[in-house]
């Protein structure tokens, strides 16, 4: 290989996997962070005494109930997207999980 190819070639395509590694890293970071944001609000409500230890466990085992049915929202969204699903299926699948994220907030508030 001649050095005007590697210069010419190899250089900028590891320059430009090197951005778009990046890219993805700094983004699925960004998703990562609102969850850990807001827990960390909630410690320092927790450390600062205007938030007590009861309300603190609920709140951050709302917000982990949040980001699950966050997640599931968005696969399900994916697999409509994708055409692995029809509306109705969608719609189906969407009201069951709706039903159950209410339904686990109910036992949280039960539980505590």
């Amino acid at each position: 290989m001649e050095p005007s190819y590697f210069f010419l070639l190899i250089v900028p395509l590891a320059i430009l996997v090197v951005f778009l590694v990046g890219l993805v890293l700094y983004n699925s970071r960004k998703e990562e962070d609102e969850y850990e944001n807001e827990l960390k609000k909630l410690r320092q409500l927790l450390l600062s005494g205007k938030l007590d230890k009861k309300n603190f466990i609920r709140l951050r085992n709302r917000l982990k109930h949040e980001k699950v049915f966050t997640s599931e929202s968005n696969k399900l969204l994916s697999l409509l997207s994708d055409e692995k699903i029809d509306q109705g299926t969608y719609i189906r699948l969407r009201q069951v999980l709706e039903t159950s994220f209410r339904d686990r907030l109910d036992k949280l508030n039960e539980r505590i």
